[in-house]
C-alpha cells in the first residue's frame, strides 16, 4: 500500500516539471518573437515641405454702398413749381434745380420796400414833432423864469416834449419792422431759384411741375456719387486690429471678378450694441467715376491686418512656450525641434520669418492616429502632406 502512495507522488512532481518546463519554453519563445517584432517595428509620421509664400490676416464685414455727399432741398416758399428735375437726372454745380413762380413774392417785395419807406417818413415827421415840442418847453421855461406865465403851461409842454419822444421811438421801431420784413420778402424772392451746390444726381424728386409747394415740402435729393462711402460692421472682438489708413479691398457681385483698393478712411468713436454685442462701423471712400458703384448697393470689405512672406507652414505645427515659437522638422531619419520667429498667423497657415530652411520637411500632427490626405491638408504654399516611416526604436 505503501509503494502505491510513493508512486502517485512521483508522477505529480514529473507532471509540475514537465508543465513548468513548457511554461518556460513558451515565454522564451514569446520574448524572443516581440523582440524580433519591436527590432523591425517602423513608426509611421507625416511631414509637409516648408516652401515660401504669403499670410495674411484680414478682417472682413459686409457694408452697403452710400453716396460721399448727399443732400435734401425743401422748399422755403410757397409757390408754383416752373422747373424741376427728375429722378436720375445729372446736374453740374452751379447749375439750376428747381424755379419757383415768383410773381406773387416780387409784389410783396415791393409792398415791403413802400411799407419801409413811409416808416422812414413817419420817423422823420416824429423828429420834427419832437423838435418843436422842445423849443416850445424852453420857450416857456424861459417866460415862467420871468413870471410871465404859470407853473402849469411849462409842465403842458414838458408832457408834450416826453409824448413826442415817444412817438419818434414808436416810428423808429416801426422802420426796424419794416426793415426786417424786406429783408425776408427779399428771401423769399431769392428761393425761388434752388442751384445744385455740388455736381451729382437726383436720387428722388418729388416735385411736379405746375404744382404749388408749401414751406418744408421736400423737393429732391440730390447725391455726389463719383466718390462713394461704405461702411462694414465690426465686432469689439477685432476692432482693436484695426486703425486708419490701413488697406482695404472691395468686392461686389456688381464688379464681377474686380476688386477695388482704398484706405480705412475713419472707425465710429462708439459702439451700438446689436444682439448684446458691441458693433463699430469701419468706413471707406473710393473713386466711382465710372459709376459701377451705385447707392444701395451691397459690397464686402476686406481689410488687411498684417501680411507676411515666409516659408508657410500650418498653425497647429507650430507650438509656443514664454513667447517663443517652436516647430518639429524630421532630418537625417529624426526628428528635431527647432526654434523659429513666425510672423502673421491667418489660423489656418503661419509664415516662418526665422529659423527654417525652404524644404524642410515639417512634421504635422494627425488625427486620431489618422493621416490626412494631400488633398485635405495642402496648404497656401502648395505643400501637401505626405507619410513616410521613421526606424522603430523598441527596446529590449
Amino acid at each position: 500500500m505503501k509503494t502505491k502512495k510513493n508512486r502517485t507522488v512521483l508522477w505529480i512532481i514529473i507532471a509540475v516539471i514537465v508543465i513548468a518546463g513548457g511554461a518556460a519554453a513558451y515565454w522564451f519563445l514569446i520574448r524572443d518573437g516581440a523582440e524580433e517584432v519591436a527590432e523591425g517595428t517602423e513608426e509611421t509620421i507625416s511631414v509637409m515641405e516648408a516652401l515660401p509664400g504669403n499670410v495674411s490676416v484680414r478682417v472682413e464685414g459686409p457694408s452697403v454702398v452710400e453716396p460721399y455727399r448727399i443732400q435734401e432741398f425743401r422748399s422755403q416758399v410757397s409757390a408754383t413749381v416752373l422747373r424741376a428735375p427728375g429722378t436720375g437726372d445729372i446736374v453740374e454745380a452751379g447749375s439750376v434745380l428747381v424755379e419757383f413762380d415768383g410773381t406773387d413774392l416780387r409784389t410783396a417785395v415791393r409792398q415791403a420796400e413802400l411799407n419801409l419807406t413811409q416808416a422812414e417818413l413817419d420817423v422823420d415827421r416824429a423828429e420834427l414833432t419832437l423838435n418843436q415840442a422842445e423849443a416850445t418847453l424852453a420857450d416857456r421855461e424861459r417866460l415862467y423864469s420871468e413870471g410871465t406865465i404859470a407853473r402849469d403851461q411849462v409842465d403842458t409842454a414838458r408832457d408834450i416834449v416826453s409824448n413826442a419822444d415817444l412817438s419818434v421811438e414808436a416810428a423808429r421801431i416801426k422802420v426796424s419792422q419794416n426793415e426786417l420784413s424786406l429783408t425776408k420778402a427779399q428771401g423769399d424772392l431769392s428761393a425761388i431759384v434752388i442751384r445744385a451746390p455740388f455736381s451729382g444726381v437726383v436720387l428722388d424728386s418729388q416735385v411736379v411741375i405746375g404744382e404749388n409747394a408749401n414751406p418744408g415740402t421736400l423737393l429732391l435729393t440730390l447725391a455726389d456719387v463719383s466718390r462713394v462711402r461704405l461702411s462694414a460692421e465690426v465686432d469689439e472682438f477685432d476692432i482693436g486690429k484695426i486703425q486708419p489708413n490701413m488697406q482695404v479691398e472691395i468686392t461686389s457681385d456688381a464688379l464681377g471678378d474686380e476688386s477695388i483698393r482704398s484706405r480705412v478712411e475713419r472707425i465710429s468713436p462708439s459702439a451700438q450694441i446689436v444682439n448684446n454685442i458691441s458693433i463699430f462701423s469701419v468706413y471707406t471712400v473710393v473713386d466711382n467715376d465710372e459709376g459701377k458703384l451705385r447707392p444701395g448697393m451691397s459690397a464686402d470689405l476686406s481689410i488687411l491686418i498684417s501680411s507676411d512672406r515666409g516659408l508657410i507652414v500650418p498653425s497647429k505645427v507650430v507650438s509656443s512656450v514664454r513667447d517663443r515659437s517652436y516647430i518639429d522638422v524630421y532630418q537625417d531619419e529624426e526628428v528635431v525641434t527647432l526654434r523659429i520667429t513666425t510672423g502673421a498667423d491667418d489660423g489656418v497657415n503661419v509664415a516662418v520669418l526665422e529659423g527654417l530652411e525652404e524644404g524642410a520637411l515639417v512634421v504635422v500632427p494627425t488625427t486620431a492616429g489618422l493621416i490626412l490626405s494631400s488633398d485635405q491638408a495642402s496648404s497656401s504654399s502648395g505643400s501637401s502632406i505626405i507619410p513616410i516611416s521613421v526606424p522603430g526604436t523598441g527596446s529590449r
